[in-house]
């Protein structure tokens, strides 16, 4: 059966690059694109930090995935609803505000949702911060803000730190584990950017058990277990996000930590596909399965989804690449800190410049750049491709990496 119909449920990066691949991909029928966020599709990174560092409202955010006349020209049916119930074997989709939707084939592009602190509400004191209109409420609260708390030490929690610190606030990062970022940077280098923190301004409470939050007038007070108190302007909540699964449950389709798809995206019901923060697929060779949380996963799985739902077969094999800016640093990661290490060799030519590279087998299975895209750029080959290195040579900083990556190959 010819497609003629294709609904994608989720408006934001994954949603927009699908649509967008789809199009290019050749595909005449329609594209409905349904989001129940008021704005365009547009990417998340600016939101913790330029959206609340710029100097004018009007000039905070630009960071839409297509310009205002992209969803007209190429005939893709931008609809700012929700999708209220999802029919897969009827194929028909029931929005929020009554329509109802007829399709062929379906993209779940559903995202995710911030978490929230058990008992306590999204408020005037209290924050999360997932969309614009979040990052737009907290831009609002920072204004006359002298303080503020930030529950969560993960990579949201600390570029907003880095944002508050640039507008002049008092930042206290509260974490529960030992380290920041546990599971995603070795230990060392979790030190070594709580330091660059410190030496910006910021305060850690490692190891903290929140039990209790109370709002006032002026503010938030946060008891901790083991730990003073805490009172602040207001607090924002960084622990993470949930994926927006329960459409695709009540839908049938298998869900548990994201919606279940094959290497072609496609889920336990053909013809409905999931791409993006919302989607578990397997990963590597070992039968493990992974949900990622990150630009390059949106956009990357999207594309491969959206090829494959016009007839190819394409598997979504990804690298994990992640990044982050924070003051003046860029850090971006290749690979996964995922098992043991045999050992960890580093290219360093400054304090704000350096690549970390952790070996098992003398493979490079994880990397870590600050300052140094380029470099990580030269070895992304050997870590996809899982080529033995000498680590030695690896370590020389007289060597190019560049000739080792030609060198494997040839």
């Amino acid at each position: 059966m010819k497609v003629e119909t294709i609904l994608i449920v989720g408006a934001g990066q994954a949603g927009g690059c699908a649509a967008e691949t789809l199009r290019a991909q050749g595909f005449e029928g329609s594209i409905l694109l349904v989001g129940d966020e008021q704005h365009r599709p547009y990417e998340r990174p600016a939101l913790s930090k330029t959206v609340l560092t710029a100097a004018d409202d009007n000039e905070c955010f630009d960071a839409w995935l297509h310009s205002s006349d992209f969803y007209a020209t190429r005939k893709i049916d931008w609809i700012a609803d929700g999708v209220e119930k999802l029919d897969v074997t009827h194929r028909t989709a029931m929005l929020k505000s009554g329509r109802s939707i007829s399709f062929d084939k379906c993209l779940l592009t559903t995202g995710g949702r911030a978490r929230h602190l058990p008992g306590t509400p999204v408020s005037h004191h209290l924050f999360t911060l997932r969309t614009l209109a979040d990052a737009m409420r907290v831009r609002q609260r920072m204004v006359g803000a002298s303080s503020v708390v930030v529950i969560g030490g993960g990579f949201l929690g600390l570029e907003f730190a880095a944002s508050a610190r640039v507008r002049g606030i008092d930042v206290t990062v509260v974490e529960a584990g030992e380290q920041l970022l546990g599971r995603a940077l070795p230990r060392e280098f979790s030190d070594r950017l709580r330091n660059k923190h410190e030496q910006n301004g910021v305060k850690f409470m490692l190891g903290a058990k929140l039990i209790a939050s109370v709002e006032h007038a002026p503010g938030v007070t946060l008891t901790f277990a083991d730990h003073a108190s805490q009172r602040c302007d207001f607090v924002v909540v960084a622990i993470g996000q949930e994926p927006n699964e329960e459409l695709a449950k009540a839908s049938g389709l298998e869900t548990g930590n994201g919606i279940h798809v094959d290497a072609h995206c496609e889920s336990t019901v053909a013809g409905i596909y999931a791409a993006g923060d919302c989607a578990n697929f397997p990963f590597g060779s070992a039968g493990r399965r992974l949900r990622l949380e990150s630009w390059q996963n949106a956009q990357d799985q999207a594309i491969v989804a959206a090829r494959n739902m016009l007839g190819e077969t394409v598997e979504y094999r990804p690298s994990p690449w992640f990044w982050t800016d924070q003051y003046d640093w860029n850090v971006q990661m290749l690979g996964m800190l995922d098992g043991p290490v045999d050992q960890w060799i580093e290219r360093q030519t400054s304090n704000d410049r350096t690549l970390l590279m952790g070996l098992r087998d003398n493979v490079i299975v994880y990397a870590l750049a600050v300052n140094n895209g380029g470099e990580l750029r030269a070895i992304r080959g050997l870590v996809e491709e899982a080529i033995q290195v000498d680590p030695e040579a690896l370590a020389d900083l007289n060597v190019k990496l560049r000739q080792l990556e030609r060198k494997a190959h040839s």
